[in-house]
């Protein structure tokens, strides 16, 4: 892997976070009971884990379940997923002095699973937030 192809999908890879996280504050807006913009300037400044605390607390308060239990520790995994990629990737992986990509292919192998992974997610929660507007 070339330094080129590991920063495209490093890119794509945070982009799909970026949208999971967008569409949790949807959720989050959506089940508030307020006006969907003032729901959204609620999190707008909120860390994606916070956002998600305050959807599990709209949801017991509402009586209106979004996700499971079972989405909930995916969701914290994915978390630290993103995190890893966000944070500390040039850090603790190895760089190709020839190319300047991963060098490992154990390496490249996480990051196309968790890029495929994070895509996942991201469909899975737009089509969560764009059922709650149906109902």
């Amino acid at each position: 892997m070339t330094m080129e192809e590991f920063r495209i999908l490093h890119s794509t890879l945070i982009e799909h976070y970026q949208f999971i996280e967008a569409h949790l504050e949807g959720i989050y807006a959506a089940i508030s009971s307020k006006y969907f913009v003032d729901g959204l300037k609620d999190v707008e400044k909120h860390s994606i884990h916070r956002t998600i605390v305050e959807i599990k607390k709209l949801e017991a308060e509402n009586g209106r379940k979004v996700l499971t239990e079972e989405e909930y520790l995916q969701l914290q995994k994915i978390l630290q997923k993103r995190n890893f990629w966000c944070h500390n990737c040039y850090y603790d992986m190895v760089f190709s002095d020839k190319t300047g990509g991963l060098k490992y292919e154990r390496d490249i192998k996480l990051m196309k699973q968790d890029l495929w992974e994070a895509e996942v997610w991201r469909e899975r929660l737009f089509d969560k937030k764009c059922d709650m507007f149906k109902q």
